[in-house]
């Protein structure tokens, strides 16, 4: 063994050509050529295009997000505007259906005071109808004509404007017949004026009818049953100072004084009560 020749050999490998170019330099470094420089040079050009693009896209999308924002804070802002609008027009409707409702509650109240007041006014309508037509019912007798006026045989009742008189024919005094007058509501006749006057003269005929006219000792002075006065009337027998005794009565062309104690028919008057204003009465 020891005489044989040992013989070596060293075995070579094909090398890539990237083996060959990045194979060390003797002095450590790798070699760099041609090919390195074009595979790292363009990379890093299209890495910039890239962030820049990617930074413009990343501002784009900054300001839209800001534009949003800040169009959301506007369109809150008008909202909370509207909302407030809103309550105010709610709280102005309130106020005024409340108005409304105390307007209406007080046409209400109008309303049936003015339907009471109607209510009254039928009423008194109603009673003042009745009365007139009972006024009416008993007045048995007219005289037809002036020159036919016919002679009237029982009492009567007769009406001119709101007064209504009662012609009692029995002969009676003075203070009987107002005695008379007061049974029936009324009171001895009070000449007011002479239209009335002329109506009770024409009613009359021949008799002779005692009044409510009297002469009053305690004051020297004639006065009506009702201590008023008739300045629609001028009487002499009014103006004579002394009538001592006396009363007044009432024939067809005459006033005239005479012994209260005598006896005569009575004149009774009575106004038709109304609760209305005079000027709506007359």
């Amino acid at each position: 063994m020891s005489d044989q020749e040992v013989t070596y050999s060293a075995l070579r490998f094909p090398q890539s050509s990237s083996e060959s170019q990045n194979r060390l330099r003797p002095d450590g470094t790798r070699r760099s050529g041609k090919t390195d420089d074009k595979e790292f040079s363009v990379p890093r050009h299209l890495l910039a295009v890239t962030l820049g693009i990617l930074c413009l896209l990343l501002s784009v999308a900054v300001a839209v997000l800001v534009t949003k924002i800040l169009q959301l804070i506007q369109e809150k802002h008008q909202q909370q505007e509207i909302l407030g609008n809103l309550t105010q027009m709610y709280h102005v409707v309130q106020n005024d259906d409340y108005l409304n409702k105390q307007l209406l509650a007080n046409k209400s109240l109008e309303y049936d005071t003015l339907k009471n007041k109607t209510l009254l006014m039928e009423n008194a309508l109603k009673s003042l109808f009745l009365k007139w037509n009972g006024c009416n019912a008993k007045k048995d007798t007219f005289p037809k004509s002036v020159h036919n006026p016919g002679k009237v045989h029982e009492d009567y009742w007769s009406c001119y404007g709101v007064n209504c008189y009662y012609f009692v024919l029995q002969d009676n005094t003075w203070e009987k017949c107002k005695q008379t007058c007061q049974s029936y509501g009324s009171s001895l006749l009070k000449i007011d004026n002479e239209h009335e006057l002329t109506f009770v003269r024409f009613q009359i005929h021949e008799n002779i009818y005692w009044i409510g006219l009297s002469y009053s000792e305690m004051e020297n002075k004639w006065k009506w049953i009702d201590d008023g006065t008739s300045p629609g009337m001028n009487l002499k027998m009014m103006s004579l100072p002394s009538g001592r005794g006396k009363c007044g009565f009432l024939a067809s062309t005459r006033v005239e004084d005479g012994d209260c104690s005598k006896t005569y028919s009575c004149i009774c008057k009575m106004r038709i009560n109304c609760n209305f204003p005079s000027s709506m009465c007359t």
